[in-house]
């Protein structure tokens, strides 16, 4: 059965998350070769929604304005993970000024590629971050992405991936590479293999598929 994917083209914006941390291949690399797609991946680790200076990765709105005009068929993005370190931890700025950056980068996005199709990525329940900040900033980007017509593939809704879960920490997510792969056992934060086949391939494919039939 057609799903509508094959052979479109899809870019890939966030952070760690989306590139894969230390591993060059993340649940963005896995959707496309299932669905047959042909993927171009901009995020960076350490990448903010939010205008930190002291984010290793820029902002995502960076990655959006240096990629190129041609236009893909789908983008997909995630945010808000290191964003919640840099509310609750270092204070950088709060969840409103995180709304307005948030709010650009929609708007840059779909002022630079009128005819792509977006969908926003949002990542598990992450026991590596303060619970109330994570939830707050949840609150906000699902109303934007909602008031934008961005489609949502909710990780953090729809799965049961909760790294507060001591054995889901353990069994589903890494640091470091064992062999040249994602081990396990890691903070919570980034997905192993497991994490993302179990979790974010499905939720992901299917949200395209589901925007593709519009």
């Amino acid at each position: 059965m057609d799903n509508g994917l094959a052979g479109r083209s899809v870019y890939a914006f966030g952070d760690s998350i989306v590139y894969g941390h230390v591993y060059p291949r993340s649940f963005a690399d896995l959707v496309a070769e299932q669905e047959g797609m042909t993927l171009t991946k901009f995020a960076r680790n350490g990448a903010t929604i939010g205008a930190d200076p002291h984010a290793s990765g820029g902002q995502i709105l960076e990655q959006v304005e240096e990629a190129t005009d041609i236009a893909p068929d789908f983008v997909i993005f995630d945010g808000g993970t290191n964003d919640a370190q840099s509310i609750f931890r270092d204070r950088a700025y709060d969840v409103s000024t995180y709304a307005e950056e948030l709010e650009r980068t929609l708007n840059t996005m779909k002022r630079k590629w009128p005819t792509a199709r977006i969908v926003y990525v949002a990542a598990h329940k992450l026991g590596s971050r303060d619970w109330d900040t994570q939830v707050a900033l949840r609150k906000v980007t699902l109303q934007a992405c909602r008031q934008s017509d961005v489609a949502i593939a909710d990780v953090f809704g729809e799965t049961t991936f909760d790294t507060r879960d001591d054995g889901q920490r353990a069994k589903y997510t890494f640091d470091e590479l064992v062999n040249g792969f994602p081990g396990t056992d890691g903070s919570g934060t980034h997905p192993n293999m497991a994490g993302i086949t179990t979790f974010y391939v499905p939720v992901v494919s299917a949200g395209l598929q589901q925007i593709s039939l519009r």
